[in-house]
């Protein structure tokens, strides 16, 4: 595998992520490019920031109950929640009270929320919060899900999106393939580098990559 390079936020110069580019497999698709974002789910101080940037599209017009968080965001969505509700002039949800949740998947692949959260989400105003996306494919699955219990979708906020928006909504995201121009991802029936030959660098999913 390649060595990493840094990414940094045009926005905000304390958001990074290191990218590697290489031959990557996920449980769904193959890619030319690794983004690790590990510091932006669990570094305090990272997130914070983050978040900042996450919630300035939603803070003066956007009425949020409820954060539905992805691929281990929660620390993400937490301070996201925080910055929603600080005090100040045109922050909508100032005084408010902001839930966050994250659904299970069942068997068969769909999403659901267990009954303790259903009381809270249920026709409520839900921002939903994912690491990356390249296709949409499973922010489209918990769209459905939220559709479901009649949620009203607030927003979407990504650290990456390789897709500017998913069922007509956009994507607010930190990053995008603005940021990696040569950013591939295929189904593995598609792969061309598996077509020539090339093996995988790395496997990975929402907790991280393991070299092969």
């Amino acid at each position: 595998m390649e060595k990493f390079f840094t990414i940094t936020s045009a926005k905000n110069p304390k958001i990074a992520v290191r990218v590697a580019a290489g031959h990557f497999a996920s449980s769904s698709a193959h890619r030319n490019h690794y983004i690790d974002i590990f510091d932006l789910k669990s570094s305090s101080s990272v997130a914070r920031e983050a978040a900042r940037e996450l919630a300035a599209p939603y803070l003066a017009n956007t009425i949020v109950d409820v954060i539905v968080y992805m691929d281990g965001t929660e620390i993400l969505a937490a301070y996201l929640a925080d910055e929603l509700l600080q005090a100040g002039y045109g922050v909508i949800n100032e005084g408010s009270e902001i839930y966050i949740v994250t659904p299970m998947i069942r068997a068969d692949g769909h999403f659901i929320f267990h009954q303790s959260v259903q009381e809270k989400i249920v026709n409520k105003n839900v921002v939903l919060v994912v690491a990356s996306m390249s296709t949409g494919a499973t922010a489209n699955n918990v769209l459905e899900c939220l559709s479901y219990y009649g949620c009203k979708l607030a927003g979407i906020s990504a650290v990456f999106s390789a897709v500017p928006e998913v069922n007509g909504r956009e994507i607010h995201a930190l990053f995008s393939i603005a940021d990696i121009p040569d950013y591939r991802f295929c189904v593995p029936s598609e792969c061309e580098m598996c077509k020539e030959g090339r093996k995988l660098d790395a496997v990975f999913n929402s907790e991280g990559y393991t070299e092969l």
